[in-house]
């Protein structure tokens, strides 16, 4: 009976623990933001989907609110800001005319080169700092703690 307690009490620490490990890594996300970010003048999402476009040379509506997790509508809003300040343009696609596709300006693919380069040196700075030949471990306990967290969102 005794053991059953004393599990139920690491178990219950354990949640705790993960909880304010979570939280953590989320403040210390927005602060990634905000420094890395937003001193470009840009949204999280804006920055995502310049990015995702700089990647991929153009995307469709449909794909870029697929890779954010996002509603059409809200990748819609979003991306007229970014055509209103002449970052992206929308084109129809070569393929298919009912399709539409966003492509970075000139501006727009300037924007991108910087907000990359930001983020790399910062990420670049994370690596540094984590125990000597221990990246590939770390990444693997990131990778198992994404997936738990999508499958959590299921259950």
């Amino acid at each position: 009976m005794l053991d059953v307690i004393l599990n139920d009490e690491k178990y219950n620490r354990c949640i705790e623990d993960i909880g304010e490990l979570l939280q953590k890594t989320v403040r210390g996300f927005q602060m990634f933001e905000k420094e890395q970010i937003r001193i470009h003048g840009f949204t999280h999402s804006q920055c995502y989907i310049l990015l995702e476009i700089l990647k991929h040379g153009s995307l469709t509506i449909n794909e870029i609110s697929v890779k954010m997790k996002l509603e059409a509508s809200t990748i819609t809003r979003i991306m007229d800001n970014l055509v209103r300040d002449h970052l992206l343009m929308r084109q129809r696609s070569t393929f298919d005319k009912r399709i539409v596709e966003a492509i970075l300006t000139e501006q727009g693919h300037a924007a991108a080169i910087r907000l990359e380069a930001s983020i790399k040196m910062y990420y670049r700075n994370v690596i540094k700092n984590l125990p000597r030949g221990h990246v590939r471990e770390i990444m693997s306990a990131v990778e198992a703690l994404l997936g738990a967290l999508e499958k959590a969102k299921i259950e």
